[in-house]
């Protein structure tokens, strides 16, 4: 019958080679910031966007795609990976419309990350209000004030990843191990 050092041991060593497993699996690649961020609403075209990730890419294995509001592909769409980021020019001669622009990258530890992101903004002509010009004809007239309408960005949800969720993998395994040993201390106290 094995001892109880040989049985804590084994625990130990398999506790350890899960949890390492679990550490190094959990270290992926992951997106940390877009400019802009996910559901902006922008007052004009963006120049260029910025996809900025947690660890290096791999240089030209990024993809992009983007497609307006009724799902149509848009052409013009280049990228180009940049160390940590991926920077993506936008057409200057697309209207105003809701984009998503899906992406695809490699890390350098060879997994391929995909993801979206949506923005939208108007066309030139509706952000610009024409005022209201009054006469001497009419000297009562109060001038009218046109506010633009803006909604507030939202930011991009956070994955569990990282090392809260990391902790909780290793204290679930070490718990497991605690209740394996107690139960095989009990059983030879028993015998």
């Amino acid at each position: 019958m094995p001892t109880v050092t040989a049985i804590l041991s084994s625990i130990l060593l398999i506790s350890l080679s899960v949890c390492g497993g679990a550490v190094s699996a959990s270290a992926h690649t992951d997106v940390v910031e877009t400019t802009p961020v996910d559901g902006a609403v922008l007052e004009s075209a963006p120049q260029s966007l910025t996809l900025s990730f947690n660890s290096t890419l791999l240089d030209g294995m990024v993809e992009v795609a983007a497609s307006n509001s009724d799902g149509e592909l848009v052409s013009g769409v280049v990228a180009e990976s940049v160390g940590t980021e991926v920077i993506v020019q936008w057409p200057a001669d697309l209207p105003g419309d809701t984009y998503k622009v899906s992406y695809r990258i490699v890390s350098q530890d060879g997994h391929p990350v995909t993801g979206s992101l949506r923005f939208s903004y108007p066309n030139p002509e509706t952000v610009i209000a024409e005022p209201k010009i009054t006469t001497m004809d009419d000297p009562t007239a109060e001038p009218e004030t046109v506010e633009p309408e803006t909604a507030a960005p939202r930011v991009a949800k956070e994955s569990p990843s990282g090392p809260e969720s990391d902790l909780m993998w290793v204290l679930g395994f070490l718990a497991i191990a605690l209740v394996v040993t107690g139960y095989f201390i009990w059983r030879k106290r028993s015998t």
